[in-house]
């Protein structure tokens, strides 16, 4: 038997999505009809499975009920404290029919978020837009159509900040902005308010237990069309602050509502259904995301016995960690695609990247990195001094990378004879296995230099085409030098490789320099070191040449974080 329990409005003070103060409710007699249990399957996606329309049950009056209780302690949840500002990052995507088919170019939004007070009736936001993105991927548009949207969501050097309320339920109920006739700026004006209107959702009580279940039933708009909504949740892990939690979400008709305008290009709306699925990190002293992806289908009918068209969505909300000073936290570095950050934290403080355990110093020093295709995303998560763990959300930089064609270059420097192929694997497997090594000294504190200068003649990450034939990426910075020139440790390090004739490289060195991070030097003339010599930054390590595969005089140095690619040239300074 389902437990279930309804709020009037007079019953509790519902702040925003927190019950505040609330005396435990008596059940009502009666049973409401079930949730659907069609769902998307887990690891797919909510717009995949079949054709048929999702059903759900009504009208419904909203609410919010305690489904199943969880096991182990309970744990408090933080009330929400108005007046801290965060940035967000609304990332928004719709589709059209089966084959998900973009409706519009996927858009990327940057804002400022203010809880500004909490009430009875809901919550009220201070919302500023800061910068507008429209994405490249999945180009859906040409060139003067994407211009028109960037030109009609740009938020203007001065932005005003814009109130953004909801109701009881946490739904926005007015997001004035943008204030477009643009079509496509209109539709994702619709995709942002719904994304807004997942800031923070109804829990059932202040105290919680870890697989808790609740379901929330509300009124909510969908892309322009009201309907019903109901999330089936689950807490999945309450850390502090944080509050995780799984959403099965299904949406219904709102008979009440009578349809007017014409979202998303239809012309009548006769029956609406939906399923999706809700995953989100919260900051409950916010009530606003920190990260979260609600994911979804809409089948409509625009007559009784007409074939429902498909429209799909994935919406996300991450923070922008860096937007808001940490007292507690040092980074320094690039946030971009081949970055790399130099992170201070207090002793004994515990670190994951990319919810992997990641190396911390005695001293609190510790690095991460990002690889060429990095993700516009990366969660980053702390435990101070034996504290619970704080998930956090970093922005990383696209770039651009620029292919590289060098043509007129002897066959068997591009068609690798067997003989060479096979030493070129034994060589990578031997590298491969010392780069998989973390040394406890943190060389790198210190920061990085130059190991020679000189003009670059090439740069990390772009696709290299010899002969007219893809050969991969240059992974290094080219510096052109005639040989001889001193090439100096840009750190302190130990020397884990110096080895001659090694296959495409030529003369190789390679240093450690803690943590998993090393450089390597390719091409070199004279080794001056050997391995297993500790090096401090500056010193003299060999000298620039010309072996291995190589068109001419010069060093290519690279940099590694266990398996990621660095770009060097994001932790020195531009060459003078």
């Amino acid at each position: 038997m389902r437990r279930q329990a309804r709020w009037t409005w007079g019953s509790c003070l519902l702040a925003g999505s927190l019950l505040l103060g609330c005396s435990e409710p008596a059940p009502e007699a009666t049973e409401p009809a079930p949730a659907p249990e069609a769902t998307p399957a887990e690891g797919g996606t909510a717009t995949d499975g079949d054709e048929s329309a999702v059903e759900a049950d009504g009208p419904f009056e909203p609410s919010v009920a305690l489904t199943k209780e969880g096991k182990g302690e309970d744990r408090a949840l933080a009330e929400r404290t108005p007046g801290t500002q965060r940035r967000l990052v609304i990332e928004l995507e719709l589709t059209t029919s089966a084959k998900k088919k973009l409706r519009v170019p996927i858009t990327r939004i940057a804002a400022d978020v203010v809880l500004e007070s909490i009430g009875d009736e809901g919550s009220s936001y201070r919302f500023t837009p800061r910068e507008v993105t429209v994405l490249t991927k999945g180009k859906v548009a040409d060139e003067a159509t994407v211009t028109a949207l960037q030109t009609a969501l740009a938020p203007g050097d001065t932005p005003a900040a814009v109130s953004l309320t909801t109701d009881r339920w946490d739904v926005v109920t007015a997001l004035p902005w943008p204030t477009s006739e643009d079509s496509n700026a209109v539709e994702l004006a619709a995709a942002e308010r719904l994304a807004l209107g997942h800031l923070m959702v109804p829990v059932p009580a202040l105290t919680m237990k870890k697989g808790t279940r609740w379901e929330v039933r509300r009124r909510i708009d969908v892309l322009g069309i009201p309907t019903w909504q109901t999330l089936s949740c689950t807490a999945k892990a309450i850390d502090g602050k944080q509050l995780e939690l799984d959403a099965k979400v299904t949406y219904g008709p709102l008979a009440e509502e009578p349809f007017t305008g014409t979202p998303l290009g239809l012309s009548a709306v006769a029956s609406v259904s939906g399923q999706g699925k809700l995953r989100a990190r919260y900051d409950l002293s916010t009530g606003t995301p920190i990260d979260m992806a609600l994911q979804g289908r809409l089948d409509v009918r625009e007559a009784p016995e007409s074939k429902p068209k498909r429209f799909g969505f994935e919406l996300h909300v991450d923070e922008d960690y860096m937007a808001q000073p940490d007292p507690r936290v040092t980074l320094k570095g690039q946030l971009v695609q081949g970055g790399l950050v130099h992170g201070i934290v207090p002793p004994d403080t515990k670190v994951w990247f990319e919810k992997e355990k990641v190396k911390v110093s005695a001293e609190g020093d510790f690095l991460i990195g990002f690889g060429r295709d990095a993700s516009p995303r990366a969660l980053l998560s702390f435990a101070f001094a034996g504290g619970p763990p704080e998930r956090r959300v970093l922005q990383v930089a696209d770039r651009v990378f620029e292919p590289e064609e060098i043509s007129g270059l002897p066959t068997e420097m591009v068609d690798l004879d067997k003989e060479t192929r096979k030493a070129l694997n034994k060589s990578k497997a031997k590298i491969s296995r010392l780069r998989r090594r973390s040394s406890d000294v943190p060389y790198f504190r210190d920061g990085f230099d130059w190991p020679l200068r000189g003009k670059i003649t090439s740069t990390y990450g772009r696709e290299r085409i010899l002969n007219d034939e893809d050969h991969g990426y240059h992974w290094g910075v080219d510096v052109g030098v005639p040989v001889g020139k001193k090439v100096k440790a840009p750190a302190g390090g130990v020397v884990v490789l110096a080895e001659k004739d090694v296959p495409l490289s030529g003369n190789l060195v390679i240093l450690d320099h803690g943590h998993g991070l090393t450089s390597s030097f390719l091409h070199l003339d004279k080794l001056k070191v050997k391995e297993g010599d500790v090096v401090k930054a500056g010193q003299v390590i060999a000298t620039s040449g010309n072996t291995g595969r190589s068109t001419g005089p010069h060093l290519d140095w690279r940099m590694n974080l266990f398996d990621t690619r660095i770009d060097p040239q994001t932790v020195v300074e531009p060459m003078p």
